[in-house]
C-alpha cells in the first residue's frame, strides 16, 4: 500500500529530473555567428542546462543571453570580468596582451583563402593572393570598407602510413619566412594547421577521425581538434609514408571596433564582453556593452542541421 501511494511522487521526480536534464535547443535565426552557426541550424546546450546559471562563462564559449531589448541571442564570450579589453589590428588584446586562439577556437571562427595549389615529387605548395581582406563568402553584398587581414595560414589532410616498427618521417610546413618540423607519433588522419594567428608563429597536428573535415565555410569540423598549439621540431628521418590528401588556405576572423570607433572597454564585476563570430553582421557589446551575468543563460556546445524531427524553442542567432 506504501509503495502504491510512493509510486507516483517517484515518478513525478523521474519525470522532472529528466525535464532538467534534457538539453535546450533553439533554431538560429540571423548571421552574426555564421560561419559556425547559420540560418535553420540548431543550437544545442549541454545537459542539466539549468547548472549554467551557476557556472562562470570561460572565454570563446558560446552562450544564449537575453540582449538589452529583451530578445534571446547567441554571441562569443571575449572578455571576462575586471579584464580591460581591447581590439587592436583586428585581434583580442586582454590587460595589454594578445589572446592567441586555441586550435578549437580557429576551427570554428576561421574562412577559407583563395589559393594556387601546385604539387610535385616533393611538396605541396600554397600561393595565397595578396592582400587578404575581410570578406565573407556568405555575406557576398556586405556593404562597408573592407580591412586587411594579416592572420592567415595553411592547413592540410594528410594520411601517413608506416611498417611495423618504422617511424614516420617529419612534415616541413612552411608559411612565409617561417617554417617548422611538425611529428606525426603513429600512423593515421591528422589535420595540420600553420601560419600567423594573433601575432604569434602557431602550428600543430591532431588526429581525426577521417570525416569529412573541409567545406566552403567551415574548415574543420571540430572534431579531435587539439586544446593548444604544440611545435615539435624533429630532426630524425623515417622509413614511413605520408601523403598531403587536401590542403587549402585559411584566415583567422578579424574583429572590427564599435561603430562610434570604440576600440577599448573596462569591465566591472559579472560582467561579460560578448561579440558575434560575424563582425560585420553582428549587432553585440560593441554596440550596447558588456552584459551582466543575470543575462546569461546557456552554453552552446554544438550545431547540428536543422530537422523537423527536432524541438525548437527560442530563436537565438541575431
Amino acid at each position: 500500500m506504501m509503495l502504491r501511494r510512493a509510486l507516483p511522487a517517484v515518478l513525478l521526480l523521474v519525470a522532472v529530473g529528466g525535464w532538467l536534464a534534457t538539453p535546450v535547443r533553439w533554431q538560429v535565426e540571423g548571421m552574426s555567428m555564421a560561419p559556425g552557426l547559420v540560418p535553420g541550424d540548431i543550437a544545442e546546450s549541454r545537459w542539466f542546462p539549468v547548472l549554467d546559471r551557476w557556472r562562470a562563462p570561460r572565454r570563446f564559449e558560446r552562450w544564449t543571453f537575453v540582449e538589452p531589448a529583451g530578445d534571446l541571442a547567441v554571441k562569443r564570450v571575449w572578455g571576462l570580468p575586471g579584464e580591460e579589453i581591447s581590439i587592436v589590428d583586428g585581434d583580442l588584446v586582454v590587460d595589454g596582451a594578445v589572446v592567441v586562439k586555441p586550435p578549437a577556437v580557429l576551427a570554428e571562427l576561421a574562412l577559407p583563402v583563395p589559393c594556387a595549389i601546385r604539387r610535385d615529387a616533393a611538396a605541396v605548395q600554397v600561393a595565397i593572393d595578396q592582400p587578404v581582406l575581410d570578406d565573407v563568402p556568405f555575406a557576398p553584398n556586405e556593404q562597408r570598407l573592407l580591412a586587411s587581414v594579416r592572420d592567415i595560414g595553411i592547413a592540410a589532410l594528410v594520411n601517413a602510413t608506416a611498417p611495423p616498427g618504422c617511424s614516420l618521417p617529419p612534415i616541413e610546413v612552411c608559411v612565409g619566412d617561417r617554417s617548422v618540423r611538425v611529428r606525426l607519433p603513429t600512423a593515421g588522419t591528422y589535420a595540420i594547421a600553420a601560419g600567423r594567428l594573433d601575432g604569434c608563429f602557431v602550428a600543430g597536428a591532431w588526429p581525426i577521425n577521417g570525416k569529412a573535415w573541409w567545406g566552403l565555410e567551415r574548415p574543420w569540423t571540430g572534431t579531435g581538434t587539439a586544446a593548444t598549439w604544440d611545435v615539435t621540431v624533429f630532426p630524425g628521418s623515417g622509413q614511413g609514408d605520408v601523403r598531403v590528401e587536401r590542403v587549402a588556405a585559411w584566415r583567422d576572423v578579424h574583429l572590427l571596433p564599435a561603430v562610434n570607433g570604440t576600440t577599448c572597454w573596462r569591465l566591472a564585476h559579472c560582467r561579460y564582453f560578448l561579440l558575434g563570430d560575424f563582425p560585420g553582421g553582428s549587432h553585440d557589446a560593441r554596440h550596447w556593452g558588456p552584459i551582466e551575468t543575470a543575462r546569461l543563460r546557456q552554453r552552446v556546445v554544438f550545431e547540428r542541421p536543422h530537422s523537423a524531427s527536432i524541438l525548437v524553442s527560442g530563436s537565438p542567432g541575431r
